[in-house]
């Protein structure tokens, strides 16, 4: 499946309407937890994920789309992953919000809504849509934050026929996300 088209957009377009700023934040990860993006960020991953291969990776989304690190369920061919890209745009926790109202707005074909959360104290906002594709829908959940005055987005995907299976755990786990 193709989900380069919908994350290519994301940072494409909130690249170009973010500005400068450091929060000068620390790392820290939970030893329980699976570390990810080289160790400055951990999340208690689903049981049954594992890391995408590279040459997955890089099969599935073109390099100017491709996610830094996915995680996905082998036995479901690939329907069912977390993607994580820690970009260098910069964004402060303050902008999150707006950054996720623009994105509503590129995004709004799909009817996307929007949720504000705090996860490990730190204030995020998340899109929630279903998007088709050519194999079918697919049901994205996205968490914008801003790490180290960076944008990270972290997202869950499945083929919407498996939405009721993964969708509680992959929630769970992008509220587990620590840095």
């Amino acid at each position: 499946m193709k989900h380069g088209v919908i994350f290519s957009a994301l940072l494409v377009g909130s690249a170009l309407l973010l500005s400068a700023c450091d929060n000068g934040g620390k790392t820290e990860v939970d030893a329980n937890a699976t570390k990810i993006l080289d160790g400055k960020a951990s999340i208690v991953m689903p049981e049954g994920f594992v890391r995408m291969p590279q040459e997955m990776l890089e099969a599935r989304y073109p390099a100017e789309q491709r996610p830094q690190e996915a995680w996905y369920v082998e036995s479901e061919g690939g329907k069912v992953a977390i993607v994580f890209n820690l970009t260098d745009n910069a964004i402060s926790e303050a902008q999150v919000p707006k950054l996720a109202e623009i994105m509503k707005q590129q995004m709004s074909d799909f009817s996307p809504s929007i949720s504000e959360v705090t996860v490990n104290g730190r204030k995020m906002s998340r899109l929630e849509m279903t998007t088709p594709t050519e194999e079918g829908n697919i049901y994205n959940l996205m968490q914008i934050s801003s790490r180290d005055g960076k944008f990270l987005l972290s997202a869950f995907n499945t083929a919407e026929e498996l939405k009721e299976k993964y969708a509680p755990a992959g929630q769970a786990a992008l509220s587990s996300l620590k840095y």
